[in-house]
């Protein structure tokens, strides 16, 4: 879910006013703070102030980089002990460390990075949970073949992603959601089955309509410069796009079911 107008301009005002990496990035001081947290908040902070979401925004810019600058010294171990060690009363300076002309490269391996854990790692069970959607409901015709097409879609947006801005901005949308149903699947207790079957019901959900998400922002793109018919398939077989939106109907039945 995209921040409201008035709760981007809260989070680009408290970027802006404060020059504590912590707050910047919206976490709290703790020895506990890992990647996976840092990642979430980073994704969320950037939400409310990449420049692409507020073009022509000099503070969007300006709140972007600090909060690209945050995330760069706190997500390493070495710049971070050096950042808690500084004397409380020492006057720090976001810039002083990191230039901030990189932001968007950082922004962009960081995506990348995220999509590459989440398909060298939760990708097999999407896999196994369409297998038993596929003998609950033999109508959808997945079949193994069917089921590779689709994840095999998720490995082609990977590749796209190394080089395409709109396939970047869509998998932000995407895999801010993901962190959030990942860091609620570990916030349940292991008996709490309902709640894990709900909460990976979600993610596949979210995972499995990403194509569909990058498929209609090409055919804008190329609609918009060179009048590709917008009903027209982009990258997506037709039978791809057909299996996809059949299965995330019945996943959004039974997700249903467990409210």
């Amino acid at each position: 879910m995209s921040p409201t107008a008035d709760q981007r301009n809260s989070t680009l005002i408290e970027i802006l006013s404060s020059n504590d990496l912590y707050r910047i990035l919206g976490v709290q001081k703790s020895p506990k703070l890992d990647r996976a947290t840092l990642r979430r908040a980073y994704l969320a902070r950037s939400k409310a102030c990449h420049p692409d979401k507020i073009p022509g925004n000099p503070d969007a810019t300006h709140a972007f980089q600090k909060v690209t600058i945050a995330y760069e010294v706190l997500s390493k171990s070495a710049s971070r002990r050096l950042y808690d060690a500084r004397p409380p009363s020492s006057r720090y300076d976001v810039f002083s460390s990191r230039p901030p002309e990189h932001a968007e490269e950082t922004f962009r391996s960081v995506i990348v990075g995220i999509f590459n854990d989440f398909l060298d790692g939760d990708l097999e069970i999407i896999r196994n949970l369409l297998r038993a959607l596929n003998d609950i409901s033999p109508s959808l015709r997945l079949a193994d073949d069917g089921i590779d097409s689709v994840l095999v879609t998720l490995q082609s947006i990977r590749e796209r992603a190394l080089t395409c801005r709109i396939c970047i901005h869509v998998l932000h949308n995407s895999l801010t959601r993901l962190l959030e149903i990942q860091h609620a699947i570990r916030q349940l207790s292991y008996l709490d089955l309902m709640g894990r079957s709900r909460l990976t019901i979600q993610l596949t959900r979210v995972t499995l309509t990403l194509p569909l998400a990058v498929e209609q922002a090409l055919r804008s793109r190329a609609a918009a410069a060179y009048g590709h018919d917008p009903e027209k398939p982009f990258m997506l077989p037709k039978r791809v796009i057909f299996v996809i939106r059949g299965v995330d109907i019945l996943l959004e039945r039974i997700e249903k079911a467990f409210k």
